[in-house]
């Protein structure tokens, strides 16, 4: 695979890694502040997260393209590694630098997984706190 292209993959992958970790901090310290029943600090927070979440999605959509523009061979390999769909392929067609990339970006991408995990369970209690029949996670 081209070293080019995972190297931009990888390069947005760390910055969506950057957004997704503000989120997940940011979506604790909400529930601080609801918890302490602080208003003004829940909805400054709130309006800094859907930023970071803006930021975030820009990067996904960076990486969306770069897969679209890729070769056949290479889109669905990057699909498998970015997004789980399917077998990547064997490791040993990777080799050298792009190996390392590789494994690079799927360690980024499974913090980002493990990030987005947590962050959610937080935002559900956050959720039906603020919103109660209204949450975006009626049951």
């Amino acid at each position: 695979m081209n070293e080019e292209l995972l190297m931009e993959v990888l390069s947005q992958s760390r910055k969506k890694y950057g957004c997704v970790s503000e989120i997940g901090r940011m979506t604790k310290e909400l529930a601080e502040a609801l918890s302490r029943n602080d208003k003004v600090s829940a909805q400054l927070l709130l309006e800094m997260r859907g930023e970071e979440m803006a930021k975030a999605d820009t990067c996904e959509k960076n990486i969306r393209l770069l897969v679209e523009e890729a070769g056949i061979q290479d889109r669905e390999r990057l699909e498998c590694l970015l997004y789980r769909k399917g077998e990547y392929g064997k490791p040993e067609e990777e080799s050298g630098q792009e190996a390392i990339l590789v494994k690079q970006i799927n360690d980024v991408n499974t913090k980002i997984r493990d990030i987005l995990k947590n962050a959610i369970t937080v935002d559900k209690v956050v959720s039906k706190r603020m919103a109660g029949e209204e949450s975006f996670y009626k049951e």
